[in-house]
């Protein structure tokens, strides 16, 4: 412990306040000794009769020693006090310049690490700092006015996002284009504003954001949705001359076709007198006749499915896809078709459109399955990921080549020959149609001999 303390003492010693304080107590030991001299000597001269020794060394010469003695340990001891204090001061000072040093170089770390372009100004808009970011996009103008380095202008510019944030201490932002920005490009000026206490502003904050790519981005999008709008208004007036062209195809039609149709009926009165080639032409006619107003039939389901206004509700679809089946089965009660349905199906839809849907796959359904032995038609619904109600129509019937699926929802495309299985080839087409417009999809899975799978999604 001795040795410690001992060492502490040498090591206070050694610190130069302490030094500065001994030279002070030599300096005032040295002043008395002076002053003892000097008050020897005046005595010497003045009185005389002695040795000048007899004056120095004779202490009761020297009446006011005393108080020059207490004067100088006074001086001594105001010195000590005030050099604590200038010492404690500094002290103080230096640990607020140190504590500045460490606030300011957090600051530029700070903005250094922001990916965004900052730059501090003063009250006059001379820039006081720029963050490597903002150094880049701008360059370096670290003590001119911002309006010199980036406008070349010789006053503030009209409408400064710094100045409007001094008056108002509001945010305020400014685009730039390519004509008038620095850095070549679109970008944004974000400016806020620092005040002190009294309300007067101490800094100006700018932000610079280069939004040359999101600008592009808009433009291409405007362009794009200019393009997309000519071309829907192209779409809109071919559908509409395409509807006008069924609507009149299919009335224009009907009339020769019922002037066929009759003839051809008046004809079969005939069979006894015709041979058997006139008999086979006859029902040649009278077959194309009937197969021809199924094709109509079907083209002007499409176009309305087309026209009608969609009204959707939440209703069950079980109720429809039953009595669909009661008809399929009185028109064929030659197929007894086992017919799978659960209790409850809900949907969200218009219900007319997707009694359409179910009527064409259904029947679909029916017709593939003739030539099973024991035909079963299955309709059932899950959810999809998406939250989506995936609806589905099942058989065991013929099925299809799935390398072909895509041609299924095509009109007139069929896999079939009329002759295996009689069909108008717009049923799918129209099941697709009609889901399109429920924003869903629709699809096929099936395999040759192992029945089909028809699948559609309505919205959640």
């Amino acid at each position: 412990m001795d040795v410690t303390r001992r060492m502490a003492r040498w090591a206070k010693l050694s610190e130069p306040g302490l030094i500065s304080f001994l030279f002070q107590i030599l300096l005032g030991i040295g002043v008395v000794l002076l002053f003892w001299v000097l008050d020897g000597l005046v005595d010497y001269l003045v009185f005389g009769g002695k040795p000048l020794a007899d004056f120095v060394l004779a202490s009761e010469t020297h009446h006011d020693f005393a108080l020059v003695f207490f004067l100088v340990c006074a001086l001594l001891l105001y010195s000590r006090r005030a050099h604590r204090n200038e010492a404690a001061l500094e002290k103080a000072l230096q640990n607020a310049l140190e504590e500045a040093q460490r606030e300011r170089a957090k600051m530029e770390g700070i903005f250094e690490a922001l990916g965004e372009a900052v730059s501090i100004q003063d009250p006059d808009l001379k820039v006081l700092y720029q963050n490597p970011a903002h150094q880049r996009m701008t360059g370096a103008h670290a003590g001119r006015y911002c309006y010199e380095a980036y406008r070349k202008e010789s006053a503030a510019c009209a409408g400064c996002h710094i100045l409007g944030s001094f008056e108002d201490g509001k945010v305020h932002r400014a685009e730039l284009g390519p004509e008038a920005s620095a850095t070549g490009g679109y970008v944004e000026l974000i400016g806020s504003s620092l005040k002190g206490s009294d309300g007067k502003p101490l800094f100006g904050i700018e932000i610079v954001r280069d939004i040359t790519a999101r600008k592009l981005a808009e433009q291409e999008t405007a362009a794009l949705n200019a393009a997309l709008t000519h071309q829907a208004a192209e779409l809109q007036q071919a559908n509409q001359e395409l509807e006008a062209f069924c609507h009149a195809i299919s009335h224009d039609m009907r009339a020769p076709l019922t002037r066929v149709y009759s003839s051809a009926q008046e004809l079969r009165g005939y069979r006894e007198q015709l041979d058997d080639n006139g008999r086979f032409f006859v029902d040649l006619v009278h077959d194309g006749c009937i197969q021809m107003e199924a094709l109509l039939d079907s083209l002007m389901v499409l176009c309305r499915v087309t026209e009608v206004e969609i009204s959707c509700t939440t209703f069950d679809l079980v109720p429809s896809a039953r009595e669909i089946a009661a008809q399929l089965r009185q028109d064929y009660p030659e197929r007894p078709v086992t017919f799978r349905v659960p209790e409850q199906l809900p949907v969200y839809g218009d219900p007319q459109l997707l009694r359409v849907v179910l009527e064409n796959l259904l029947s679909n359904a029916w017709k593939y399955s003739a030539k099973v032995e024991a035909p079963v038609v299955e309709l059932g619904s899950q959810r999809t990921e998406q939250g989506e109600t995936l609806i589905f129509i099942r058989d065991n019937g013929a099925g299809f080549d799935s390398t072909r699926a895509g041609q299924l929802f095509q009109p007139f495309k069929r896999l079939h020959t009329y002759r295996e299985f009689p069909g108008t080839g717009l049923g799918l087409a129209t099941v697709r149609r009609i889901v399109r417009r429920h924003n869903g999809r629709v699809w096929g899975e099936g395999e040759p001999g192992r029945g089909a799978t028809f699948y559609f999604t309505l919205p959640g």
